[in-house]
């Protein structure tokens, strides 16, 4: 085994202490708030356009919560991978949600969120039905995603840093 490897398989085998998994833990559950408080104001949105979301939008958005419960879970195990995987966790939740909600959907799959807030704006046909408003609201509750996922993201990526450190 390369000194390299070696060194790889002690950061993997180190277990988090008690500090670290509380830290780590009220991250994730920042991030988890964050996320439900966008999905509710989604929830009001539709109401607010008599809008029904369908099953498998409802199915589709639950992809959202994958890498911070995958956090959550490697944190109470204290395994040493939960300090990366919730770095991630935070920087691809912020791109996911800005991406999708100021360019569009990619690929179609986000029913009338498949258009951009500037589009909704406006006011967009969708299924030949016409909605139209994004308020002040939404669009708070659209920025505040970087703001809680970010500073958990570099949270968790400090305590990676001093666990890879500790490790040489």
């Amino acid at each position: 085994m390369s000194e390299k490897e070696a060194k790889a398989v002690k950061l993997l085998d180190t277990k988090l202490d008690k500090k670290v998994i509380k830290t780590l833990t009220v991250c994730t559950v920042i991030m988890l708030i964050a996320i439900l408080i966008h999905d509710g104001d989604h929830i009001r949105q539709a109401y607010n356009w008599g809008y029904t979301i369908p099953l498998s939008l409802w199915a589709l958005n639950l992809t959202v919560y994958v890498l911070p419960v995958v956090t959550l879970f490697l944190a109470r195990s204290a395994r040493a991978s939960a300090t990366l995987v919730g770095a991630v966790a935070g920087v691809f939740t912020t791109a996911s949600f800005l991406i999708i909600h100021l360019c569009g959907s990619f690929t179609g799959n986000w029913g009338v969120w498949n258009f951009s807030y500037f589009d909704l704006i406006k006011g967009v046909t969708y299924d030949g039905v016409f909605y139209q408003g994004v308020d002040w609201l939404s669009w708070v509750l659209l920025f505040h995603i970087p703001m809680f996922c970010l500073p958990c993201s570099a949270i968790c990526f400090k305590e990676y840093r001093k666990l890879k450190n500790a490790a040489k």
